[in-house]
């Protein structure tokens, strides 16, 4: 008879809740298993994927069985330049396989990493012919889930093709990409392959469709991998890209605004806060014009720090009107080299980016009221916003853009931004 003490143990090694930040990572890049991975913002998701990616070459998988999802042009450049950056690492260390090493890194080019448009492109081709007048109407992800179910033989093909299935930002798939993805990883009986899937998302950051029904059917998937015996779901919410400071304000902002939130941790190494000589969460009111006021800011921090580049600035904006207004301000500055195209964004697109210093404009205005009575799809879009600071978050307050307002985030009660002199 087995003692309760192991029988317990036990428990907790089958019950990955109990496990570390640390192990979850060190399984996660090394298991045989599909995982489904939810990760908050800063958990180095991308690195994990990565690195995982990097184990099953050395293993001896061929990058053409590889099949990786991205949801936007922008990721699949990120995550391509990413696994090279493993390689090379691995290189250097590992001198008996440098020479096969290096083969890979070419390939990497020719890996099927793209976006869920560009794939079912791709099926859409292979699958050439066999479509029908009426479906060549319907969105390219309903057409390719249509001839998956109908070809039978061309699903066979493409699941021989792709062994390893890896997809990111889960929490903005909608019920049929997600469908698409679950009939490539599973076998002729409907079991699902094995180490074929792996699956990684948020649905706090979900803004490319509607915030309710995206959360809905990420949930619906998540208790679809549950009940599978290969399938393995871990949670990630150690942040190692904020310091303690701005992870306790996102904590204490949105705890009681998101259902079901579930408070990072502040994982930044203490080195890391000498990159940057501004920390914490501020607010800085706008005087005259927004856009005058921002490049005045800026002018003013740089002055104050010159070691501040554009490298450690990210403006976000809620509408594409104000970004496209402020980048022709911007220009003007020298520290930031002409076309600002990579410091001044629609916050929208700023997913998966991070800078030393974030400055939200259009903030502090508005009336206090219900957050039911708000856009939810707004509030996962400030979530994004404030999750992209590494060091700093500030508040650029005064002017109305309908998001961050005043009582909501009590930004009145941040200090305000004081060690500098605007000219």
């Amino acid at each position: 008879m087995r003692c309760p003490v192991f029988l317990k143990l036990r428990g907790m090694e089958k019950n990955k809740r109990f496990w570390t930040e640390q192990r979850k990572r060190e399984y996660i890049r090394n298991a045989e298993d599909n995982l489904f991975i939810i990760a908050g913002p800063g958990t180095g998701k991308t690195t994990l994927l990565s690195r995982r990616i990097l184990n099953q070459i050395m293993g001896g998988e061929r990058l053409s069985h590889f099949l990786l999802i991205a949801f936007t042009e922008e990721a699949v450049e990120e995550f391509k330049q990413k696994i090279k950056k493993h390689l090379y690492r691995e290189i250097a260390v590992n001198k008996e396989a440098s020479r096969r090493l290096k083969k890979k890194v070419h390939g990497i080019d020719r890996m099927h990493i793209m976006t869920f448009h560009a794939f079912c492109l791709f099926v859409l081709e292979k699958g050439k012919g066999s479509e029908t007048e009426q479906e060549g109407e319907l969105p390219v992800e309903e057409q390719c889930l249509r001839l998956l179910k109908r070809n039978q033989a061309l699903l066979q093909e493409l699941r021989r093709d792709f062994s390893k299935i890896y997809a990111d930002e889960l929490q903005d798939l909608n019920r049929v990409q997600l469908e698409i993805l679950l009939r490539l990883s599973m076998d002729r009986k409907g079991k699902m392959r094995h180490n074929c899937l792996f699956m990684v998302g948020d649905p706090r950051q979900t803004i490319y469709q509607d915030a309710e029904e995206g959360r809905q059917v990420f949930f619906e998937m998540k208790k679809k991998m549950e009940a599978r015996r290969n399938v393995r779901v871990l949670y990630l919410n150690e942040n190692y890209r904020a310091n303690k400071q701005l992870v306790d304000w996102i904590n204490a902002s949105f705890r009681e605004k998101m259902r079901s939130y579930r408070d990072m941790e502040a994982s930044q190494k203490a080195d890391f806060l000498k990159h940057c000589p501004i920390h914490g969460v501020y607010r800085k009111a706008v005087s005259g014009g927004e856009g005058e006021s921002l490049k005045a800011l800026l002018l003013a921090l740089h002055k104050a720090y010159p070691s501040l580049s554009e490298r450690d600035f990210l403006v976000l904006c809620k509408s594409k009107e104000r970004s496209d207004a402020y980048r022709e301000i911007l220009k003007e500055l020298p520290f930031l080299k002409g076309s600002c195209d990579k410091v001044v964004l629609e916050a929208r697109y700023s997913k998966g980016l991070n800078a030393n210093i974030v400055i939200l404009t259009g903030a502090g205005a508005g009336q206090e009221s219900r957050r039911e009575e708000r856009d939810s799809h707004l509030l996962h879009l400030e979530y994004v916003a404030v999750t992209r600071a590494k060091h700093a978050l500030l508040f650029l307050t005064g002017e109305d853009e309908g998001w961050f307002q005043d009582k909501e985030y009590k930004l009145e009660e941040l200090p305000v931004l004081s060690p500098i002199e605007e000219e």
